[in-house]
């Protein structure tokens, strides 16, 4: 079970879901071969990530969440080096066996960047959050790529990254304690929680427009439109007056991990929208 959680399961369910996802309404799903190397490769690649994340993360975690495998002593960091080598290794190899440009992705862009966040961008405010945001949204472009149809993929890129940037910021409010007591310079240590909420507000705002659009475009049908405004903008603005009126670690807790969830149902309306 150890070796499953340090992949954290959730966020490849989440990736899972996201390349299928993008399968469906690009019309790939009957190209099994493809959809397979697709799954396995971004499995692989963001597993291995999870674990260099967890590797360099090792101190703050002591902190912030102490029961995760590696501070608790259940792995150690020799077994998890090597299991983040062999993932990365088998992810690489994988996307090789779909074209040149999904290899060239997991290569010099995926793997780069997912190493570079845990030893250099996390720490830094905002940059930290737009590469996991980028990580997210390359996963359609991925997918895209594979199938040869990256237009199609344009309009979940886009609610993929700004849906990821919102959360990822919440995130680095609820976690102020332990990345402060190891010098990290995120958003709120750097601006405050104050300004931090201004600038997630304005996020929030600049994103609600947004994914509003594809149905004004006619990209999705009235379903999708449905489903974001009940089950995406909605919780989204609650969650901000929430976080306005009760700030705190409890409350920044409750809404990173909703929003974790609740990019399933930006998902599910994205499916129902595009049928």
């Amino acid at each position: 079970m150890t070796w499953l959680l340090i992949l954290r399961p959730l966020n490849l369910f989440q990736a899972v879901l996201a390349v299928w996802l993008a399968a469906f309404v690009i019309n790939g799903l009957a190209d099994l071969r493809t959809l397979t190397l697709l799954l396995f490769s971004v499995i692989c690649i963001n597993g291995a990530g999870n674990v260099v994340n967890d590797i360099y993360d090792l101190e703050i975690d002591r902190v912030n969440r102490p029961n995760r495998p590696l501070p608790s002593g259940k792995m150690s960091i020799a077994q998890a080096r090597i299991y983040m080598i062999s993932l990365f290794m088998a992810g690489i190899v994988a996307s090789a066996f779909i074209n040149l440009q999904t290899f060239f992705i997991t290569t010099f862009i995926a793997t780069p960047l997912l190493v570079g966040y845990s030893v250099w961008f996390k720490r830094m405010p905002l940059i930290g959050n737009l590469v996991v945001a980028i990580m997210l949204a390359m996963t359609f472009a991925y997918v895209g790529v594979a199938y040869g149809n990256f237009p199609a993929m344009v309009p979940l890129i886009g609610l993929a990254f700004g849906f990821t940037i919102i959360r990822e910021i919440v995130k680095d409010l609820e976690d102020q304690a332990g990345d402060l007591s190891q010098g990290a310079r995120t958003l709120p240590i750097v601006w405050g929680e104050s300004a931090t909420l201004v600038f997630i507000s304005f996020l929030t705002g600049i994103f609600i427009i947004a994914d509003l659009l594809p149905y004004g475009l006619h990209v999705y049908n009235s379903a999708y439109l449905l489903f974001v405004i009940v089950g995406v903008n909605f919780p989204l603005l609650s969650a901000l007056i929430f976080m306005w009126f009760k700030p705190g670690k409890t409350m920044f807790r409750r809404v990173q991990l909703m929003l974790k969830y609740d990019i399933f149902v930006g998902l599910l309306a994205i499916l129902l929208g595009s049928r």
